[in-house]
């Protein structure tokens, strides 16, 4: 019985016998705890409440999932084991929050590496499917990755006064994580590490002077009731994270059962990214607008300025290259698989647009 309760089944679940009794697997009805890092809303919240709808619907009735938003289950930065442990059933893991079990899906948080965000989380999907090394980063620690999630576009939130230029980052104390903390600390500001969650207090007692961050999460968190400036400058997006499952409980499910959560999963991204583009225009207006009286003001970042930002990215690509062959991981084979993916998708897009738009 505690097993069961561990990974979250039902005791009602047990509808068939055998003469031995033996469960019978592909009766079993999950009631799955998902641990999420954000509230329940914005575009991702939105795209995940679909996801489980649809699971759900799909599944008739054996895969339902109770949300524990916020962190309220786990913290973000234990999601990773708990999923492995069972202490949560599914969540959703940063993989910024353990560099060292996760070193080849960081790769994906390179500054100025993807635009899109459709295809940044394509690409990172795909790259799973054709990479046995990415996949045994997780299953080591017992958790399968159903989808890949994304940030968007990386832009910068100012609490004050916006940064437009490298000279405004001198002394600037900004909150950052992954390749940003180099890039920022080599453009002369002082990086702060500090969760996602915690930054709106951050803000507001002025710990930090800015960010990064994302248009329709400015909205979605509430930062613009603390920060008044964004600077759209399009600096690669944070793609190292995604949903996972304990491995164990995804492979005691039935085949009917595995093949709804694979797919429904893989369909989640073309329905996240849906939100997000449409999320980050209706966001912006509305801030613009105001929201309760707050109005934050969209600076757009020179191709001049943001030509210096993305030249003094390319040390975390370096570092990142070095660290991976002296663990004896092909890293050329990575990146040279990342490549071709990535121009798939770029290509897909240019010739046939959004798959919601077709």
């Amino acid at each position: 019985m505690l097993k069961h309760v561990l990974y979250g089944f039902t005791a009602a679940a047990v509808l068939a016998l055998g003469p031995a009794g033996m469960k019978d697997a592909s009766a079993e009805t999950y009631n799955l705890r998902y641990s999420d890092i954000g509230p329940p809303r914005g575009p991702r919240a939105a795209a995940l409440k679909w996801w489980a709808s649809e699971l759900d619907k799909r599944s008739g009735g054996q895969l339902k999932i109770k949300f524990f938003w916020s962190q309220s289950l786990v913290k973000g930065k234990a999601t990773l084991k708990a999923v492995g442990s069972g202490l949560a059933d599914m969540g959703t893991i940063m993989g910024l929050y353990t560099p060292a079990d996760l070193p080849i899906w960081n790769y994906s948080n390179t500054p100025f590496l993807i635009g899109d965000a459709w295809v940044g989380m394509r690409t990172w999907h795909e790259m799973r499917q054709k990479l046995p090394e990415l996949r045994n980063e997780t299953q080591k620690k017992n958790v399968k990755i159903l989808f890949n999630n994304t940030t968007g576009p990386v832009q910068i939130l100012g609490v004050n006064e916006p940064i437009t230029s490298v000279a405004d980052f001198k002394g600037k104390k900004i909150r950052a994580s992954g390749g940003f903390t180099h890039l920022f600390k080599d453009l002369g500001a002082v990086p702060v590490k500090i969760g996602f969650g915690e930054l709106y207090a951050a803000m507001d007692r002025g710990t930090v002077d800015a960010t990064i961050n994302y248009t329709p999460f400015v909205k979605s968190y509430k930062h613009y009731e603390v920060a008044k400036h964004v600077t759209i400058a399009d600096m690669g997006q944070i793609l190292g994270y995604g949903g996972g499952i304990n491995l164990k409980l995804f492979n005691k499910m039935s085949k009917k059962l595995q093949d709804v959560l694979v797919k429904t999963s893989d369909e989640f991204h073309d329905v996240y990214a849906k939100n997000y583009i449409t999320g980050s225009d209706q966001a912006k207006k509305d801030m613009i607008a105001g929201i309760d009286g707050k109005k934050v003001q969209f600076h757009v970042l020179s191709a001049k300025e943001r030509g210096k930002w993305a030249a003094a990215a390319g040390r975390f690509t370096t570092e990142w290259l070095a660290k991976m062959e002296s663990k004896g991981v092909d890293a050329a084979k990575i990146i040279g698989t990342f490549t071709e993916t990535r121009r798939k998708y770029q290509n897909e897009l240019k010739t046939k647009g959004y798959p919601w738009a077709r």
